[in-house]
């Protein structure tokens, strides 16, 4: 929990206080951005982007029914949302050809036995910077973030089927990555 002193002194335009709200935020960023961006570069934009805003909107901090911590954590997900939003390849990247594969359920998902546990959380998070964006996006904000797929087609401006399409995909393609890995841990190699 920030503390209030540092809160008061963000209202003033203290750049101390600022300074260590900063400090208090980036490491809630920063794993928000990791999960959300391609590169350091994009990870750097969603911390300082998702600080500005809640430095302009600080007054909000004394009335939360949420903890400091899920506030920021939230404005670092809309933040990347927004980012990915404004790209200019976004409408490129999320548009699907009209025909999905045929072996696709929406309700399709991996199961903790096809996904043994010895893949460690990192190398599930490399694998996961490694998708196209749309897919990782919807991946966050439904697996992790925990979004409906109506809230996420909102968000992103796009159907719910295809959200769905776009988390089916990667899952389908975190199996895939994932495999190799999981059989390399299980056998000791």
């Amino acid at each position: 929990m920030v503390q209030e002193e540092i809160i008061l002194g963000c209202k003033r335009k203290d750049r101390k206080s600022q300074r260590a709200f900063y400090e208090f935020c980036y490491p809630i960023l920063a794993r928000v951005g990791y999960r959300y961006a391609k590169n350091d570069d994009e990870i750097q934009e969603i911390i300082n982007e998702a600080f500005m805003r809640l430095i302009k909107k600080i007054e909000r901090f004394e009335d939360l029914n949420i903890s400091h911590e899920a506030y920021i954590w939230r404005a670092g997900v809309n933040t990347a949302i927004d980012l990915f939003r404004k790209a200019k390849n976004y409408k490129e990247t999320i548009r699907v050809n009209s025909s999905m594969p045929a072996d696709w359920t929406p309700m399709e998902a991996i199961t903790q036995n096809e996904m043994d546990s010895a893949a460690s959380a990192r190398d599930i998070l490399k694998i996961m910077t490694t998708l196209p964006e749309p897919t990782r996006t919807i991946l966050n904000l439904f697996a992790i973030d925990g979004y409906a797929h109506k809230e996420i087609g909102k968000m992103l401006g796009i159907k719910e089927t295809l959200s769905r399409w776009h988390l089916h995909k990667a899952r389908k393609m975190m199996k895939e990555k994932l495999s190799p890995i999981v059989i390399k841990t299980a056998y000791g190699e």
